[in-house]
């Protein structure tokens, strides 16, 4: 069965916990603007129907960009990863749908702000606030490993804090499912691949990644441990003054600890930015990086039941301004329908650029 098959088959087929629905989005009223990325706008809304004051939060991806990027796949893919996961460390997607110009869909909203800002505002967390913080992240994985998924661009800003401080991670549109098919390429497309397949961010990416080595689930182990680090020290382990030189510190796997730095967290961290990925703690197994005396009094078994470490609460999500009301306003006035997807994050013109290069060569 031939990728796009696969695809098909999947997108028709009576699996999908988020409704599709028939919605429009006059069917919500709008509360708040919550950000921006590359190809989407992130609003804050609640359904217009009685008895029914559940917050989303709903991304609007622009069609037409994901399509001239040749994105359609990604976004298709993020769907049915999002349809898979089932865990609560997990953001849950709740609904979809489309109109002609757009794609929709409402995700849990998570009040709490995300790990990055909590890093900023205190400078850098507690002993134990990094340890619990770790062990919500390592229970991820473990729930991403479980389903054949490896997220790709685990860092601060993707891990967001819920209303009662817990860890929800997000932005699967860099993650790779193994139980997705992938498409068969020739030489000249794996080619052009590789040049338009990096995915990450700069200070999180593993040096495998780098260097076009095969991708397994230890390229999160990396992300991790960087993480860890940054909540410690109160800035990430690899940072140059371009991403260039980011690049290279990491595949040089050049750092140093703070003197401060706590014993017990420095052998961890040193045992999962490892330059052979299988090498890493938890490579193989989860289990045994659960077992590292980093985590010895974490009770992994009752983790979401308990109470999170006290975090600096957001400034309220801001009212829509009036740019985003008169786009929302014409958005309105277009037609619903029924849409599986989620947008694929990256600069048009870095894509555009790779395929250029690449068909020069």
């Amino acid at each position: 069965m031939s990728p796009d098959k696969a695809l098909k088959d999947r997108e028709n087929a009576d699996v999908y916990k988020a409704p599709r629905a028939s919605l429009t989005l006059s069917d919500f009223n709008i509360l708040g603007h919550i950000g921006d990325g590359s190809f989407a706008t992130v609003i804050l809304a609640e359904r217009k129907a009685p008895n029914n004051s559940e917050k989303y939060a709903i991304k609007i991806v622009n069609k037409h960009v994901v399509m001239r990027n040749k994105m359609v796949d990604y976004v298709k893919s993020e769907r049915f990863i999002l349809d898979a996961l089932d865990y609560d460390g997990i953001v849950k997607l709740k609904f979809t749908f489309q109109d002609a110009d757009s794609l929709y869909f409402g995700l849990e909203y998570c009040s709490g702000g995300d790990l990055y800002e909590q890093i900023k505002q205190k400078e850098k967390l507690s002993y134990r606030e990094a340890q619990f913080y770790s062990a919500e992240m390592v229970l991820m994985l473990q729930a991403l490993r479980d389903k054949q998924v490896i997220h790709r661009d685990l860092k601060p800003e993707n891990l967001l804090l819920s209303d009662t401080g817990h860890l929800k991670l997000i932005d699967f549109g860099s993650a790779k499912a193994f139980f997705l098919p992938q498409p068969a390429l020739n030489a000249e497309g794996s080619k052009k691949a590789r040049a338009t397949s990096f995915v990450g961010t700069a200070e999180y990416v593993a040096p495998e990644v780098l260097q076009n080595k095969p991708l397994t689930y230890s390229a999160d182990l990396w992300a991790l441990g960087c993480i860890i680090y940054q909540m410690l020290a109160g800035r990430p382990p690899f940072r140059g003054g371009s991403e260039y030189l980011t690049f290279q510190l990491v595949t040089e796997r050049e750092f140093s600890f703070p003197e401060e730095f706590p014993d017990v967290a420095r052998d961890l961290v040193d045992k999962l930015l490892v330059l052979e990925a299988e090498d890493r703690l938890g490579a193989s197994d989860l289990e045994e990086l659960k077992t590292h005396p980093f985590f010895t009094d974490i009770s992994w078994s009752s983790l979401r039941e308990q109470d999170a470490p006290e975090f600096i609460r957001p400034k309220p999500v801001s009212n829509v301004d009036e740019a985003l009301d008169w786009e929302l306003t014409s958005l309105m006035t277009q037609s619903g329908g029924l849409h599986g997807g989620i947008v694929y994050e990256r600069n048009p013109a870095e894509v555009e650029e790779a395929e250029d290069d690449s068909s020069e060569d």
